[in-house]
């Protein structure tokens, strides 16, 4: 395997039961998983400061399993502390909410970081950054204080995603991007493949140099927020975030070749193909800790062997239409927020008023089936919907 992303202990993955988000328990399952890499000084040195980047989609409480747990936070700051770093927490919440200071003020308060004893990043100031590589983009704007931090530590939550199939370490990086600036990246990007060279090279433009996952209760079937939760009680550390995921992909039982961005790095020699090249460091077996998700319904057409991205280019327009799931509106769930009107890249979400009240409105023309609507609701009012064709061909 031919590594490029280079951090300490690349092919080293170290994971550790964890029942529950009692800080004791956290503190304890997270001393376990740090001690084989080497623990915490082996990542911070005094005096550092280290941004605790995890996973703030939107500002809900922790119960709802779609932010990384606080209660990790926390931990990880501690430890980050005793090792004479200084933490500070920050991220730039979906493409929904404005990266401004009271935006984030709010989200921090609602996910449950704002009694945590960590400062919380509120500055909104974003640079232009040259990528690496340059896969599929050449600039990127990255928030400030990321670029700034002296150390990265990446706290993804473990869920399903509607468009990348999975989100953990990886994808949880796109969080340097600010917030109303992801829709561009999704109106560009408009295919998971052209997607996952983005978080590629966003991967290396900001790597972290530690990747510590939150699957003590993750989020499988229509995640990343319209999931169900789901008991999974893990913690996960790794040098390496592509390995790391490549692992997870395992452990949830999803092909690894079906996600977008471990297929590319695959291609590329710096993602294995196989396991038995991974240094997994755990008390139990690798096969005991696995618990298959339930996947999102895109898996299905891909699963499938992608017939409709195959098929002629003359009826490809057509077909990808029919065999691709549709966002579409639950109008007794909508309660007219307009989280999704925002985070549309290709604005074609509208509040229409309907039997008194205001609800989302998806015009299917110009849909690029990006499903940021669906992402970002927070009342899972936008489910996707799949045509008779779909259904024939992919159930």
């Amino acid at each position: 395997m031919n590594k490029s992303l280079s951090s300490k202990n690349d092919d080293r993955v170290s994971i550790s039961r964890c029942r529950d988000y009692d800080i004791a328990t956290i503190r304890s399952c997270l001393e376990e998983i740090l001690k084989p890499l080497g623990g915490m000084s082996a990542y911070v040195n005094p005096g550092q400061r280290v941004a605790l980047k995890p996973n703030i989609l939107m500002a809900v409480a922790p119960e709802r399993c779609i932010c990384t747990h606080p209660a990790l936070v926390k931990a990880v700051g501690d430890l980050v502390k005793e090792a004479g770093g200084k933490p500070f927490i920050v991220d730039s919440p979906g493409a929904a909410i404005p990266h401004k200071k009271s935006s984030l003020i709010r989200v921090y308060q609602k996910c449950g970081y704002s009694e945590l004893g960590i400062p919380l990043n509120e500055d909104d100031k974003y640079k232009f950054v040259p990528t690496r590589k340059g896969r599929i983009v050449k600039m990127m704007e990255i928030c400030s204080p990321l670029l700034e931090a002296d150390a990265i530590i990446n706290l993804p939550k473990l869920k399903t995603h509607s468009f990348m199939i999975l989100t953990c370490a990886v994808k949880n990086m796109f969080g340097a991007v600010p917030g109303f600036l992801k829709v561009g990246y999704h109106s560009k990007l408009t295919t998971p493949g052209q997607f996952g060279a983005m978080l590629l090279d966003l991967l290396e433009t900001v790597p972290p140099i530690l990747n510590i996952v939150d699957g003590v209760q993750g989020m499988d079937g229509e995640g990343p927020s319209g999931g169900d939760p789901r008991d999974l009680g893990l913690l996960l550390a790794s040098g390496d975030a592509v390995t790391l995921d490549y692992v997870v992909s395992l452990l949830v039982g999803f092909p690894p070749d079906k996600i977008p961005y471990l297929a590319l790095a695959q291609k590329e020699g710096i993602c294995s193909k196989d396991i038995s090249e991974i240094d997994i460091i755990s008390r139990e077996s690798f096969e005991s800790l696995c618990s298959p998700f339930q996947p999102p319904s895109t898996l299905s057409g891909q699963s499938r062997g992608g017939f409709a991205q195959r098929i002629l280019p003359f009826i490809r327009p057509m077909l990808n239409y029919t065999l691709t799931l549709s966002p579409r509106v639950n109008p007794e769930k909508c309660v007219g927020c307009g989280a999704c009107v925002r985070a549309c890249p290709e604005k074609i979400i509208a509040l229409v008023k309907r039997k008194g009240k205001h609800i989302a409105h998806i015009h299917r023309k110009g849909c690029i089936h990006c499903y940021c609507c669906h992402e970002m609701c927070p009342h899972k009012a936008i489910f996707l919907h799949k045509s008779l064709p779909y259904r024939l061909l992919f159930s």
